[in-house]
């Protein structure tokens, strides 16, 4: 806000300069003659007229009380403002002086007291607050210019030290339009409340600490070093970040060099941590996904603006499906941010928080690393939630903080991944009403989604299964969530598109746990279920919903863990589930040696091996392995809810890094339909230059099956140009050490294939050029894709 301050170093305002002709843009002349024409300490009004105070305090009364001002011997009357010592009363509207002196003194009091890790609810408190504040400001020239400052740079309240800048780059762009010669320097968290400036430190605002009244009479630089030679075991910025990574078992990052995280990318060797360059961040995205999946999280690094961007369709598919992948940004140094200079990868205009602001919608913890201080704990902080939330996190990491020295010793203290218990009262509570419905229940079954595996609920939930003997199913998304080889398993339900066995068992159930449920369209074939919430409790990974109560707060793991220790098995009922179905080919399907969408996945089941990967892009892959019977061990990756095609080739390679990271030696099998390959064919060269066990089928069909099924069977839209998909292994690196090259185009071909054991067993890159009719599609698909078109022509 334009407050002008005193020529000392104290925060206020010099009464003159808050006239209109003392605002920004006002000539010197115009300045000058509102001086002269008004004494000092009167306010102008948008009309040029002088401002009244409150009506109190300017009543004839109360000035009639007052008394004139006496005339010394000598001098002229002046006309001045009564101030508060010839009697106002102490509430009484204080000069524009005095209002912005309080005014900065309040501000940074709020931002030194802010929290470092904020609640959405105070970010959004803070937020209005000082917009109500720029509205209301007393001073109608400082409120104008204060609104236009938000305008242009928004209010930052990702945390302290953020809204601390923050309010100091304001600070400091009013004392520029006043004319002063040493600028306010950003706060370290130490100080944050005190104004450091080049020579000296001053405290309008003393902190609420032991540090009150501390004078600091060092510039920064020097408090840096004081600051480093208080540390006991010194490391720096990147490495700390690396041996986190490392810890929580990220071995490999993934991503693109740039010039602002090349310096970073040098420390990657000392944390033991390996680099995997794709051939674009949104490969490399999607790659961090697959990795995710198969380790339980990973790292992706990419350079500020143009990387950053390229990567966020990939992140924000992440973060719709619950994947934990930590975003590492490096940008700027934060001199040059905070002199708004005119940078490559910007967008011109000095604003160096617009990428983080995208980013921020699809991440569940924000980290810029701007001070020393801090660092460590945000690092820390931002990889826990990123693990426990189970969704990215953005850590932007400026070039000049990569080798500042911070606390290495906090790496003796590993971060705490356990998630918060239940309020055990609460949980208690819950455990008593599901067990009093599953007890009472005739038909109860289970049904496990995505975030079942997302939020690592896997043994809790099969630890349930073994004690209770009751049936189970899953939905799409939660395929492989469940060893299909046990006798309790039933097969994948998704409303309309499911077998009739499955349908009428799950439907006629009178009490459905339903465990991480994830309702999404194409994960409910269109919103088809025909279940009630009446006969349905779900478990989730913030709050429990029994029937139409909902539980904030009481988290799935505990509930299930003490559901299964305190159910009492004589007073259950169980009706055992119908055997997984699997469906096979009639006598004149089988008789024609045209590779059919019917045919091909039931086969399937008889290729995979125990503790396999199986990869299956959005499309006929996707709806097809619903009929494919999982050997145990299996794990399916699929991106049902995000769908962004061309997905599973980069998540292909992050699976099968992960799983060689992991040293389990599995297989990752890939099925993507040829318009999928075309988007990112390029991650295959990752593949091949890592030497990664993948095996690869292309389905050619033409073309966007799934779309010509929801819209435009025949449009050219949907169409592609056929590439000779053998080749481009070779043009990716392959050669016959290397890379293997197959095509199948009948029946007899692809079982052939399937039986090879030289196939079966190879630990290089294998690619399939697997031909199927056009109009060609899972039965699962077409029903999907039915409803879909119908719920896409409602109107609203």
């Amino acid at each position: 806000m334009a407050q002008p301050g005193r020529d000392d170093n104290t925060s206020g305002v010099t009464l003159a300069d808050t006239n209109p002709a003392a605002a920004p843009g006002a000539t010197a002349a115009g300045a000058d003659e509102a001086k002269a024409k008004y004494p000092k300490g009167i306010v102008l009004g948008p009309d040029g007229k002088p401002l009244t105070s409150c009506r109190t305090c300017t009543s004839s009364t109360f000035w009639a009380s007052m008394g004139k001002t006496p005339k010394t011997k000598g001098s002229a009357t002046t006309a001045t403002a009564p101030s508060a010592t010839n009697g106002l009363p102490a509430d009484c509207p204080p000069d524009v002086e005095r209002l912005g002196n309080s005014s900065w003194t309040l501000l940074h009091s709020i931002a030194a007291t802010y929290p470092e890790n904020p609640s959405p609810a105070q970010k959004d408190d803070l937020r209005g607050f000082m917009r109500t504040f720029s509205r209301l400001y007393p001073c109608w020239v400082c409120a104008e210019d204060f609104q236009s400052y938000i305008k242009k740079d928004e209010v930052r309240v990702e945390g302290r030290q953020e809204f601390g800048n923050w309010l100091c780059m304001a600070h400091n762009e009013v004392n520029r339009k006043l004319g002063k010669k040493e600028p306010l320097e950003l706060p370290t968290s130490a100080l944050l409340g005190s104004h450091i400036v080049k020579h000296s430190a001053i405290l309008p605002v003393p902190r609420h600490t032991s540090d009150q009244n501390l004078s600091v009479p060092y510039p920064e630089p020097a408090m840096a070093s004081i600051r480093e030679e208080g540390l006991k075991e010194p490391i720096e910025v990147a490495t700390y970040l690396y041996k986190r990574l490392y810890e929580i078992g990220v071995r490999s990052l993934h991503g693109l060099p740039g010039d602002y995280n090349l310096v970073a990318l040098d420390y990657l060797p000392k944390a033991g941590v390996k680099w995997v360059g794709s051939v674009n961040e949104l490969n490399a995205g999607y790659a961090a996904d697959g990795y995710a999946r198969v380790k339980g999280v990973s790292a992706i690094m990419t350079t500020f603006g143009v990387g950053e961007l390229s990567a966020i369709n990939a992140l924000a598919g992440a973060y719709s499906e619950h994947i934990p992948v930590v975003h590492i940004v490096g940008c700027p140094s934060t001199v040059s941010q905070r002199n708004g200079m005119l940078l490559h990868h910007t967008l011109g205009n000095g604003d160096f928080n617009v990428f983080a602001n995208m980013s921020s919608q699809i991440s569940c913890n924000m980290a810029k690393l701007n001070n020393p201080a801090e660092i460590a704990t945000q690092i820390d902080y931002a990889l826990q939630q990123c693990y426990i939330q189970s969704r990215p996190v953005y850590i932007m990491l400026p070039t000049d903080m990569v080798e500042k020295k911070i606390e290495g010793a906090r790496l003796k203290t590993p971060i705490d991944l356990e998630e918060a218990p239940n309020d055990p009262e609460k949980e208690d509570y819950v455990v008593d009403v599901v067990l009093k419905y599953l007890h009472a229940a005739k038909k109860p079954v289970m049904l496990v989604d995505a975030c079942a595996i997302r939020h690592r609920v896997l043994d809790e939930t099969h630890a349930l299964l073994e004690k209770s003997g009751i049936p189970v199913f899953v939905t799409p998304m939660g395929k492989s969530a469940i060893n299909e080889t046990h006798s309790n398993y039933g097969g994948v339900y998704a409303g309309e598109a499911s077998r009739p066995e499955v349908k009428e068992k799950i439907e006629s159930a009178d009490l459905i746990l339903s465990i991480g449920t994830l309702k999404s369209d194409f994960n409910t074939a269109g919103f088809s279920y025909r279940t009630s919430q009446l006969n349905t409790i779900d478990f989730h990974s913030t709050h429990t919903v029994v029937r139409y109560s909902e539980y904030p707060g009481v988290k799935m793991r505990g509930v299930l863990r003490k559901v299964t220790e305190k159910l009492d098995l004589s007073k259950l009922s169980v009706i055992p589930s119908p055997d997984a179905p699997v469906a096979l080919p009639t006598k004149e399907e089988d008789s024609s040696q045209t590779i059919t969408q019917a045919w091909l996945w039931p086969r399937v089941g008889h290729f995979l091996r125990k503790n396999d990967i199986v990869v299956t892009e959005t499309g006929t892959a996707n709806f097809g392995i619903w009929d494919t019977a999982f050997p145990s061990g299996v794990t399916a990756l699929s991106q049902v809810l995000w769908g962004s095609i061309g997905w599973s080739v980069g998540a292909c390679q992050g699976a099968a890094l992960a799983s060689k990271d992991a040293q389990t030696d599995r297989r990752t099998i890939l099925f993507v339909g040829d318009g999928s390959f075309q988007l990112t064919a390029q991650e295959v060269t990752t593949m091949i230059r890592h030497q990664l066990r993948v095996t690869i089928f292309v389905i050619c069909n033409d073309g966007y099956t799934i779309e010509r099924f929801i819209h435009g069977m025949d449009a050219g839209y949907n169409d592609v140009v056929q590439w000779k998909y053998q080749d481009t292994v070779t043009v990716f690196g392959g050669t016959d050490k290397t890379a293997k090259k197959f095509q199948v185009r009948t029946k007899e071909e692809l079982d052939k294939l399937f039986k090879d054991e030289s196939f079966n067993n190879a630990k290089e890159v294998q690619f399939v050029e697997l031909y199927m009719e056009k109009k060609d599609a899972p039965r699962a698909l077409i029903m999907t894709a039915e409803a879909s078109a119908k719920t896409n022509s409602k109107d609203s």
